[in-house]
């Protein structure tokens, strides 16, 4: 039987307590958005999508930069009581966190980026290949991340890859 992970709502919290520094991220680009516009660089696709890949870039590296720090958590973590590990109970190196977090910030919010711009430009009407491949994958991707935190055993997909795992620092770490 399918069953909720004890953490899934404190991974929940956590994570939506982050994002809204990284809308923070997002927000201080609208006046590059603005001059793009007023330049003539807003009609050319590939520059909204190289300017859209800024904000998801530095989530990931800060993101990384703390889980790979002292608290070995973000700030939503820290408030939560959360901290992410090795698979063997060790500190992260950058490398591995940088991995961790390419994996559940960058490329998710990439892909979400590729369809927005994708349908701006009219990728759904013209039944552009880049705009549906992104937006199945983009859903696919998310269903499978969110499914594998908060059920079984709940380890996400990016925390098997990188061989990561979030762990309750309210609960003694028994061997």
């Amino acid at each position: 039987m399918l069953t909720v992970h004890r953490l899934t709502t404190r991974r929940g919290k956590a994570y939506l307590r982050d994002s809204l520094g990284y809308v923070g991220l997002a927000a201080t680009l609208v006046p590059v958005g603005f001059i793009a516009q007023k330049k003539g660089w807003g009609t050319s696709r590939s520059f909204v999508l190289a300017v859209s890949a800024v904000p998801p870039l530095i989530a990931t590296v800060l993101a990384a930069r703390a889980e790979a720090g002292p608290s070995a958590s973000t700030a939503g973590k820290q408030r939560y009581d959360l901290r992410v590990e090795d698979i063997h109970g060790g500190s992260l190196s950058f490398g591995r966190a940088a991995l961790r977090n390419v994996l559940k910030i960058g490329l998710p919010w990439q892909l979400g980026h590729t369809v927005a711009v994708g349908a701006a430009f009219g990728g759904f009407e013209q039944r552009d290949a880049w705009t549906i491949g992104a937006t199945v994958a983009t859903y696919t991707l998310l269903g499978a991340m969110v499914g594998s935190a908060a059920f079984g055993k709940g380890v996400a997909i990016h925390d098997r890859i990188a061989g990561t795992n979030v762990r309750d620092t309210l609960t003694p770490v028994t061997n």
